[in-house]
């Protein structure tokens, strides 16, 4: 299982100082619109680098945003599967160049508000969207720990990345959180983890910490 450190929320300097410490010990790092005017520091960086923007929109504002986010060296990037199948259809000739990732199901949802939003079951909702995807040649889609069980019911080959991470702390803002080492035992190909690390005193020696739970 890999793991990619979420910079989400944090300023340049915070964002530069865990990445300076943390770069030659994870496999990626994951960013929103907050630091894409700050790319340039990932510019030696060979692992992962996750632009998480969830976008959805229009097919030519989605295209033209993965273009950018291309040109800058994103390997990763989020597409909404609400979106209409005409934006999957004009991605199809990026899939080759990033990895797209499906999301559906936010970490934050609590299960009623899942139902709320969707007006689907769980494993509708699951079975209608990666179905949309995977005809469209994404290379994974965004889950809790806790729903790759469903989503292997109906694809096993997607890559599972998971956020809703915690280790030895409080996740504000995220309901269906794992442990790492559950999420590995449930079968995540990756984890996300932010403020686990990003907040704690002594950010390498945390991720060290984590990394003695795994089977790594």
């Amino acid at each position: 299982m890999k793991i990619i450190i979420a910079l989400d929320n944090l300023n340049f300097e915070q964002a530069f100082g865990i990445y300076v410490e943390l770069s030659d010990h994870v496999d990626g790092f994951k960013i929103n619109h907050t630091l894409f005017d700050h790319f340039n520091m990932f510019s030696e960086y060979n692992g992962e680098i996750f632009v998480d923007c969830k976008l959805w929109d229009t097919p030519n504002t989605v295209c033209s945003i993965v273009e950018k986010f291309l040109e800058k060296g994103a390997t990763m990037t989020t597409i909404n599967t609400f979106n209409n199948s005409e934006v999957f259809h004009n991605l199809l000739q990026y899939s080759e160049d990033i990895k797209f990732l499906g999301v559906t199901y936010l970490t934050s949802w609590s299960e009623s508000e899942q139902f709320e939003i969707t007006r689907e079951s769980r494993s509708d909702m699951w079975n209608r969207h990666i179905n949309k995807i995977r005809k469209h040649n994404f290379s994974g889609i965004i889950c809790s720990a806790k729903d790759i069980e469903d989503i292997k019911k109906i694809d096993n080959s997607l890559m599972r990345v998971c956020p809703g991470i915690t280790f030895r702390s409080s996740n504000s803002g995220q309901v269906r959180t794992t442990s790492p080492r559950l999420a590995e035992q449930l079968g995540a190909d990756y984890v996300i983890i932010g403020r686990s690390i990003t907040r704690a005193d002594q950010p390498l020696e945390t991720l060290n910490r984590i990394k003695s739970t795994l089977r790594q």
